[in-house]
């Protein structure tokens, strides 16, 4: 089925690889840019999607994007994704994951009350669980730790709240950790990958400086991340709520001989003090076994093709800059 499809932060890094995948399926697709903030992930599709210059801190010019698109389905994925940026600055946080999400049920609320919303939120609701407890079902008692993952934790009740008092139609997904080409630097993968590249194209020293190489998380490429969400708006009941991941836990430290086997240069590994975080959960893998049997999905990229792809990205990223 085809639909008009409405994805708050579209320029981001699951954002521009949701909108390629609708497009795909042949669905019409708008989504919003924060103002002054980067499009350029969508740079190659600007004859097929309509951007709307819009910050989710901002209810008029959020209701009037919805307006202007006139929504079926709406993927809402802006926000502020950093663990460690919502630690440095939880008001401003907040504001976004919330307020934000606020805004946005009140857009649909008034100017789109039809649209189903698949709201994503984050596997860091969860918070510390025990090693036992993994991998995670839905049903695992929410504890979050930071100030990222209570705001995703609140959002999804504020969705919830809109449901019961407004009747709007939404789905709740909880992704865990996704990974691949464009994803910013400000996480493990990508910090690796990158640090990799530029010392392989004589950018920097062949030092590779890493934080906590202990803990496990569950890595899923973001195309077929994205292709859950697609799917979810297709196949699951409103009122749902669903993990998505892969199952399997990898550590950082195998994440990263993963990367190294990648290249032929003699790197030092070295732990610097400032990437490492003050709260760290050690394990985390979830089950998505309901949203696999309700939906089919199943992942298609193997994690070292995966990091394959991400370098390539990367050699291209920093091919182009100047050099300094």
């Amino acid at each position: 089925m085809s639909y008009r499809a409405f994805v708050t932060g579209i320029g981001g890094f699951a954002g521009s690889h949701l909108a390629e995948a609708l497009l795909r399926a042949n669905n019409h697709v708008e989504g919003t840019v924060r103002p002054g903030g980067s499009s350029i992930h969508i740079g190659n599709l600007p004859a097929l999607v309509t951007v709307h210059p819009c910050d989710v801190r901002s209810s008029e010019g959020l209701a009037d994007a919805v307006r202007k698109a006139k929504p079926d389905v709406v993927y809402h994925l802006a926000a502020t994704t950093s663990v460690s940026e919502g630690e440095a600055d939880p008001n401003g946080t907040m504001e976004v994951n919330l307020t934000g999400t606020l805004h946005l049920l009140e857009a649909l609320r008034k100017e789109s009350p039809g649209a189903l919303l698949v709201h994503i939120s984050s596997s860091e609701v969860y918070g510390k669980v025990l090693p036992e407890e993994n991998p995670i079902r839905e049903d695992q008692p929410e504890a979050p730790l930071h100030a990222y993952g209570l705001s995703k934790l609140l959002s999804e009740q504020l969705v919830r709240f809109y449901e019961r008092r407004h009747g709007i139609s939404a789905i709740i997904l909880r992704p865990f950790n996704h990974i691949g080409p464009r994803q910013s630097d400000r996480f493990v993968c990508a910090s690796f990958v990158k640090q990799l590249v530029s010392m392989e194209l004589g950018r920097t020293r062949p030092v590779l400086r890493v934080g906590n190489l202990d803990p496990v998380r569950d890595f899923t490429d973001v195309r077929d991340m994205v292709e859950a969400y697609r799917l979810a708006a297709e196949h699951c009941e409103t009122g749902s709520l669903y993990n998505i991941a892969s199952g399997q836990g990898t550590s950082i430290a195998d994440l990263l001989s993963q990367m190294l086997s990648l290249t032929d240069s003699q790197i030092e590994v070295r732990e610097d003090p400032n990437r490492v975080r003050k709260t760290e959960i050690p394990v985390l893998i979830g089950d998505a076994t309901s949203f696999t049997e309700k939906t089919g999905w199943q992942r298609s990229f193997a994690l070292r093709e995966t990091l394959r792809d991400t370098a390539a990205y990367w050699r291209q990223t920093i091919a182009d800059q100047p050099r300094a």
